[in-house]
């Protein structure tokens, strides 16, 4: 955390780059001026030696190791997908699962259950279930923004409140850390479950996925494009850039192959597998588990065992575990091709320079992401947003205050992790001094840190989910926004009525639901074609 900020100066980089995005629709250029423009900040004002600091932010980010393990994914995820296009593998799956779709509804139902059955890792979640829906819902005319909007929905929203995800180490590790710092003597672990209930925003993204989906009350943006999808069969608005260029029809299956659905399958299935078994093996699992066996008996092994697999994941090396899944599954379907299907390898070569080619823009705008967030952090956005809220906060409006403060800090940097490092040592302790529930404040924290994770144009999975939609970046934030305010709007009044009447939290996720309900129901009415007004044209 940097030991000074810059005040209101520190939201600046950010704001310009997201304003510029939504209005100029050229995200590389706006990222690139606000990263620009907060390095001149940090230099004094010195536009010259600005650019340099740029630049240097940018190859930090790039070479950091995390960061450079998921380009490096993002990259043998691209050739994964160059080759299983070559195999008609997709195309063989899509069919399979046409013929059993009927409706619009239950194609776009299907991809929602998909993504969070694979809670395990929101990255894995993303690839998978837009990989094998897109096919499907182009058929139902579902438009991209719809499906880029369900797979940003249900894949971190989920994986954030797994107990067996790759969100969980750190999480808890940070639970444990201020807990360990303040004295306080409870489990970790236990009180990550309890916040599970006051993750708010989280809990009513995801149930207002499935209140659109299966009313179809869309709303705003999001109605246009619908409409527009299915009267005129654009999935994409003119001159849209969709992220992922390269679709299956663009890379031709040699007319010897016949396409079987498990050229698709087999790689998907390794690589969900070795990502499972590399989280395990990453975080000690083999020694964690030889211990829980020899530490038991009967019955109680399989639940030593289950703590043992648990207890390895908090500890897990994420970036290193979907490395090996993203190079395992290349083996395999390299291995398909050119064993089973018989594909010479100058078409083999040429299809995985494609799958590269369908990742570049993502990789680009990952890269400049990361690199804003670096600025904003150094500018000090995190420590200026939090003391401009402590003058006012009382142990009943505490949850609301770090839900609001995570929220804004999460948008302006794009990353839940960073704003969750940010807040953790302020709020926790805040929390304890002054009598607030911790479990509340700490799922405020989580989930307020998730708004900005889902919805930010400059947020990793924001950028994934339109890459694997093969959405236009901005339309896909632009239709998804009224939907995420609407859930951190009640999450608010969700966290306002849990501070100040201590009602019980089921009863307030039922009232949550129902505003849900009734709210998006007035939207869809009053909110559509000819009024609903884009984010970016709010700008303009």
């Amino acid at each position: 955390m940097p030991g000074e900020t810059y005040g209101l100066l520190s939201l600046l980089p950010a704001l310009i780059a997201i304003v510029l995005t939504l209005v100029s629709r050229q995200a590389l250029l706006s990222l690139f001026a606000g990263i620009w423009l907060g390095a001149t900040i940090l230099v004094g004002w010195n536009p010259v030696a600005g650019a340099a600091r740029s630049l240097e932010f940018i190859v930090a980010n790039v070479t950091a190791t995390f960061n450079v393990k998921l380009l490096l994914f993002t990259f043998l995820i691209g050739a994964m997908l160059g080759m299983i296009f070559l195999s008609g593998g997709m195309k063989s799956v899509a069919d399979a699962i046409v013929s059993r779709v009927r409706t619009s509804r239950q194609a776009q139902l299907g991809t929602s259950i998909l993504g969070m059955t694979i809670f395990f890792d929101s990255y894995a979640s993303t690839m998978i279930s837009g990989s094998v829906m897109r096919p499907v819902t182009d058929r139902f005319d579902v438009s991209r923004e719809k499906l880029a909007y369900i797979l940003d929905s249900t894949t971190a929203p989920t994986a954030s409140i797994a107990v067996v995800s790759t969100w969980l180490g750190f999480e808890v590790g940070l639970i444990s850390q201020q807990f360990q710092s303040l004295g306080i003597e409870r489990n970790a672990f236990v009180v990550f479950i309890q916040s599970i209930p006051f993750r708010f925003y989280s809990l009513f993204a995801l149930a207002l996925v499935f209140v659109v989906v299966l009313t179809d009350w869309d709303f705003g943006p999001m109605q246009t494009a619908e409409r527009r999808a299915r009267d005129e069969g654009k999935l994409l608005r003119d001159d849209a850039n969709p992220m992922m260029e390269t679709q299956a029809s663009d890379i031709e299956t040699p007319e010897h192959v016949n396409p079987r659905w498990w050229y698709f399958v087999s790689p998907i299935v390794v690589l969900v597998f070795v990502t499972v078994f590399g989280l395990w093996f990453s975080g000690g699992g083999i020694e964690k588990t030889a211990t829980a066996l020899a530490s038991s008996e009967g019955i109680d092994q399989i639940s030593a065992i289950l703590s043992a697999f648990s207890d390895s994941l908090k500890d897990a090396d994420t970036a290193n575990a979907i490395l090996w899944a993203s190079f395992a599954g290349c083996g395999t379907i390299l291995t398909i091709l050119v064993g089973h299907a018989r594909i010479e390898l100058d078409k083999v070569s040429d299809s995985i320079f494609e799958g590269f080619k369908m990742v570049m823009f993502p990789v680009a705008i990952l890269s400049l992401a990361w690199s804003i967030g670096s600025v904003s952090e150094q500018l000090g956005v995190g420590p200026y947003i939090v003391s401009v809220t402590e003058g006012i906060i009382t142990p009943e409006l505490l949850p609301a205050v770090v839900f609001l403060s995570a929220a804004v800090i999460s948008f302006c940097i794009g990353t839940s992790w960073g704003t969750m490092g940010i807040l953790f040592p302020v709020a926790v302790p805040l929390a304890h001094t002054i009598g607030s529930p911790i479990a509340l404040a700490i799922g405020a924290i989580l989930t307020g840190s998730l708004f900005g994770d889902h919805c930010s144009p400059i947020s990793d999975t924001t950028v994934m989910s339109s890459m694997f939609a093969a959405s236009d970046h901005v339309d896909h934030v632009n239709t998804q926004i009224p939907y995420a305010i609407l859930a951190a709007a009640l999450a608010t009044l969700a966290f306002l009525v849990s501070g100040y009447t201590g009602l019980p939290v089921g009863i307030t996720l039922a009232l949550g639901v129902v505003m849900l309900v009734g709210a998006t129901y007035f939207l869809s009415e009053h909110v559509g074609i000819t009024d609903g007004i884009g984010v970016a044209e709010a700008f303009e």
